[in-house]
């Protein structure tokens, strides 16, 4: 039976992990009771920083598949089952990521362009995508599989929002799950350097200040 590891980020503090804990739970209860996957869930305590770390822990239990959540998510119903899902129809060959709105339902977390634009879902298929945020994802350990350094997978791009960079060189699929899978009321602020707005040039120019300021 194919193991699911579902790795909790802490993101600021802990309000509001008790309540996605709780359904994410529900959730896998529902399908662990159907018999296709067993489930762990752990908790990644040093936040974004601490993906690389969480994931070299958790990977020597032989996982065959990572489940990346953050703690503040409202998950919509049947967001893992979603998820795997999806992954089975694309024959586990591909990093699956999910779509996360504000309240207001503008899209805050999810696939993205090469430049770091966030992408539409579509309501009934996965569509493809170049990055990806790691609010909600799910990753087959045939992706890691694929890296010459499979911690190369938690590189970000220095210019544009988003992971994946090193996913891209590798040839490995990167999906956005249909439909809307989770609500935060996280505020996000991208850093300017890295606003898919920006030229290259305004890129530049607010990299070099953060750095020598």
């Amino acid at each position: 039976m194919p193991k699911v590891a579902i790795i909790i980020t802490i993101k600021e503090g802990d309000d509001g992990s008790a309540g996605c804990l709780e359904e994410c739970q529900r959730q896998v209860d529902a399908i662990a009771a159907e018999g296709k996957y067993s489930f762990s869930i752990f908790l990644n305590d040093e936040g974004e920083g601490g993906f690389a770390v969480a994931w070299e822990k958790v990977d020597k239990g032989g996982e065959d598949f990572f489940l990346w959540i953050d703690h503040d998510l409202n998950l919509s119903e049947g967001a893992i089952a979603c998820l795997l899902e999806n992954s089975e129809f694309l024959r586990h060959k591909a990093v699956i990521t999910g779509t996360v709105t504000r309240p207001d339902r503008s899209l805050v977390f999810g696939g993205r362009t090469r430049r770091g634009r966030l992408l539409e879902p579509d309501p009934v298929i996965p569509v493809p995508c170049h990055l990806f945020d790691m609010s909600i994802t799910l990753v087959p350990g045939y992706a890691f599989s694929c890296l010459e350094t499979p911690i190369d997978f938690f590189r970000g791009s220095l210019l544009y929002y988003g992971y994946g960079k090193k996913v891209v060189k590798a040839g490995v699929a990167r999906m956005i799950a249909p439909g809307i899978l989770g609500v935060t009321g996280r505020n996000t602020e991208i850093p300017a350097w890295k606003d898919p707005e920006s030229t290259l040039r305004e890129k530049a120019v607010w990299l070099f200040r953060s750095i020598f300021k």
